[in-house]
């Protein structure tokens, strides 16, 4: 499929603004619905832990953690959530 000029356009635009991200600290996942979930990176080891405990999940992870900051980018279609 060959993307139009209108969805390079944008394509280009959204990434600008993800590369002016003005923080180090903001970390994203999917559960493969339409919106990205945004929570504090400098959780990460606590998340970790919890993960190796098998206590819960990446997302309960994040909440236990507290690392998530109730925030949502959210996109025009689902965004799959895969591995690899």
């Amino acid at each position: 499929m060959k993307l139009n000029k209108a969805e390079l356009e944008w394509i280009t635009k959204v990434q600008k603004i993800l590369d002016d991200c003005p923080s180090k600290r903001l970390g994203f996942f999917t559960i493969g619905d339409n919106s990205v979930t945004i929570y504090d990176l400098r959780k990460e080891t606590k998340i970790g832990d919890i993960l190796d405990e098998g206590r819960q999940e990446f997302c309960g992870a994040v909440i236990e953690a507290g690392a998530d900051t109730g925030m949502f980018l959210t996109f025009p279609a689902n965004v799959h959530s895969t591995s690899g």
